[in-house]
């Protein structure tokens, strides 16, 4: 116990080195998608103040048409960073914080991972130094400030250390392999579902590699309790998530829409660029700590312990193969669009990053004889003096505030492609999306569209809307200042009655309602969430549950185990 905090703490320091560019005011936090998830976290923010059941509809957003960044995007990124509001009214400061705590978790994942494949705890720390300080992770932190991307580190080494622990060689590892896949799973599945499903196709064929340790009825238990806790546990988030995919069409769901052919293509790698950084470029190179490891596989190789010679191998080739995808040979473009949607192949170095660090490490502990402690320290200070270069390359002196951006930036005539806090409006409506310029010029109010009422009063106040009507004609349809997402509700009040009125989408993408003809009647609207919403809520908060219980019962297990070998 005295050693894990040693090595925490250890991990803890190397964390606030790699962030010290982070605590400066001056850090232009903004570049990128940064701006996005600035403007994201006072969106949600926003929705959860409101009193949202479900916080999906940031009601500021699209010219307070309503605009749902959270009903399609991984939501660990959205809420979490938030917790740092009851320190500070900053939203910059939440996601900076956030970062710090990302990247502490992203070492302590490593850690144990490589603690638990090695014994040894050296290998541990030097893994959670080189992973930490990868530099494409440093992209993904301070170039594209691509928060989701980054989270998504921390749980790919918990996901292999899960499969890693079902199918140990070591029979009392079997037994005691827990919920660490579930929660390697979850986190990945809540905080990047792109890179959870590549890591799923790496999982399946390391899972190939050992399928003829599938005959052990345990090994085949654990691993279908895993996937079931995991698709339940996340249910929250992809059954709404495929309930609008049915329900309507998306802008993210359109084939080609998320990826573009020309983008796929620009952004491919030269070889240069995995040994060398140019000024304002992505950092893509490999480090020349890893390279000179990756050399060493000629040596290391032939005096690999058998326990870890498997995941050795799988590590190496999968490591390899994620370099090579990302090159400008690879026809990534031609993959299918489900791959594809990785949006830019050199997001395939995080993957390489994860395997050639386990390489690495086995390598250097291999070879070093008696790797202790002063090896970790020399190894870590060569790898961060390899990356001071690449301060170069940090943007300071923001043009923007989050006054500038608080409570929405407008979408108006002047509008692009990208708008702060809509992105490239991928989670509109494709009809909304097609009429871009009707949401530019739109009045805040509700419209005719067909039939004739006269609209006494209309009260809007964020995701509730209320509309006094009289005289209103048969079949009257009502277009309502609202894009159209699914969980809106509206009733219709009419003598001392109340008659929920189905929603459809109007040709604009919005919300729109018929009514029959009424003398006088009132109509309110409010954000409800579906009654999917609601049920699969409901799973994940019970499977999370019986996770929880059969974690306790397992260290309990564990513990009376440990004090029956005492006795």
């Amino acid at each position: 116990m005295k050693d894990k905090l040693k090595s925490y703490i250890f991990i803890f320091i190397i964390s606030i080195i790699v962030c010290i560019p982070i605590f400066s005011d001056n850090l232009n936090i903004y570049v990128d998608d940064g701006i996005q998830h600035i403007c994201r976290l006072m969106g949600t923010y926003q929705s959860i103040t409101e009193g949202q059941t479900f916080p999906v509809i940031m009601s500021e957003f699209c010219n307070q048409f309503g605009y749902s960044w959270n009903i399609f995007y991984s939501p660990i990124t959205a809420y979490v960073p938030l917790i740092f509001k009851l320190v500070s009214n900053s939203f910059v400061f939440c996601l900076k914080a956030f970062i710090v705590l990302v990247t502490f978790f992203t070492g302590i994942s490593m850690y144990e991972f490589i603690f638990k494949v090695t014994k040894n705890r050296y290998a541990g720390l030097l893994a959670a130094v080189i992973y930490i300080f990868a530099p494409y992770r440093l992209t993904d932190m301070y170039k594209r400030v691509a928060i989701a991307e980054l989270t998504s580190f921390i749980f790919i080494p918990v996901v292999f250390h899960g499969i890693y622990n079902i199918f140990s060689n070591e029979e009392n590892d079997r037994k005691k392999s827990g919920l660490l896949l579930t929660g390697g799973a979850v986190g990945l599945i809540l905080s990047h579902i792109i890179i959870a499903m590549y890591t799923a196709i790496f999982g399946i064929i390391y899972v190939l590699i050992n399928i003829k340790k599938l005959k052990d009825k345990l090994i085949l238990k654990k691993l279908v309790i895993n996937f079931i806790l995991i698709l339940c546990i996340t249910s929250f988030f992809w059954i709404p998530l495929l309930e609008h995919k049915i329900g309507t069409e998306y802008e993210v769901f359109k084939p080609g829409r998320m990826e573009r052919e020309e983008a796929l293509i620009y952004y491919k790698l030269d070889l240069e660029d995995l040994f060398y950084t140019k000024q304002d470029e992505l950092a893509t190179e490999i480090g020349l700590v890893t390279v000179i490891g990756i050399i060493l596989s000629i040596f290391a190789s032939k005096k690999l312990e058998k326990r870890y010679t498997t995941l050795y191998l799988f590590s190496f080739f999968s490591g390899i193969i994620s370099i090579c995808m990302s090159m400008k040979w690879f026809p990534f473009e031609k993959l299918p669009s489900l791959l594809t949607m990785l949006q830019f192949s050199f997001r395939m170095l995080e993957f390489s990053s994860f395997f050639l660090t386990v390489i690495v490490v086995i390598n250097y502990t291999t070879l070093i004889k008696k790797f202790k402690m002063r090896d970790v320290c020399i190894l870590t200070i060569i790898t961060i003096l390899l990356v001071v270069p690449l301060k170069k390359n940090l943007k300071y002196d923001p043009v923007f505030t989050e006054e500038m951006l608080w409570p929405s930036v407008s979408v108006t005539e002047k509008t692009g492609r990208v708008h702060a806090g809509c992105a490239s409006f991928e989670y509109l409506p494709s009809q909304a999306f097609a009429n871009l310029d009707y949401i530019k010029n739109r009045e805040n109010k509700t419209y005719i569209l067909q039939g004739n009422a006269n609209i006494l009063n209309e009260i809007k106040e964020k995701t509730n809307t209320t509309i006094q009507l009289e005289n209103v004609s048969d079949n009257t349809i009502l277009e309502l200042p609202y894009i159209y997402y699914l969980g809106y509700e509206a009733i219709l009040e009419n003598e001392g009655t109340e008659t929920k009125i189905p929603i459809t989408e109007s040709e604009n993408g919005f919300l729109q309602i018929e009514i029959n003809a009424i003398d006088k009647g009132t109509i309110n609207i409010h954000y409800e969430g579906t009654i999917l919403m609601k049920i699969s809520t409901i799973i994940s908060i019970l499977a999370f549950t019986v996770s929880i219980l059969y974690f306790c019962k397992k260290k309990y297990d564990c513990k009376l185990e440990k004090e029956r070998e005492t006795q």
